[in-house]
């Protein structure tokens, strides 16, 4: 692609985001968080499983190619658990608390290649607009511009103020 500088990739974000998970995954307030989750299930008579995520893909719901299941009774009374647990021991809040907090921190330590990949990504977006432009598919700047893009690797959304 012309002018994509494939070392300064603009996927850049993608890449650093699944280290960043393994990381989250790791932290020991995550840990501590699902390991309190996980008794609260146990408590109320379901399995005692490692976390949330093992919960929704547990082999015993027979989900079909499509992800769907059938819906049993068991399944329908752990997701109420799952959901009550949850609430109960603020596990959400503190899977995203970390998640924040360890995307800030990669971020911060990786801005240059941040910076880079939006650069890119940037640059790319242009292309594809150039190429429309050429084959008389004008875009008035919508398909691949910032405002088409509004929260894509931390930019704030566009103002909106009323007319």
């Amino acid at each position: 692609m012309r002018g994509i500088d494939l070392e300064e990739d603009w996927l850049y974000a993608s890449t650093r985001a699944v280290e960043v998970e393994k990381a989250v995954k790791q932290d020991p307030r995550l840990l501590a968080a699902w390991k309190t989750w996980s008794r609260c299930m146990a408590g109320q008579g379901f399995t005692p499983y490692h976390d949330p995520v093992a919960a929704y893909t547990d082999t015993a719901w027979h989900r079909d190619s499509h992800g769907n299941t059938p819906h049993t009774q068991r399944e329908r009374a752990t997701t109420v658990a799952d959901v009550i647990c949850k609430r109960r021991h603020r596990t959400v809040e503190t899977w995203h608390t970390v998640r924040a907090q360890k995307q800030a921190a990669d971020i911060a330590q990786h801005r240059g290649g941040y910076a880079g990949g939006l650069r890119q990504l940037r640059l790319y977006r242009a292309n594809i607009d150039d190429v429309l432009r050429t084959l008389g598919q004008a875009t008035s700047g919508r398909c691949c511009t910032r405002s088409m893009w509004p929260n894509t690797l931390g930019e704030p959304p566009p103002v909106v103020r009323p007319v």
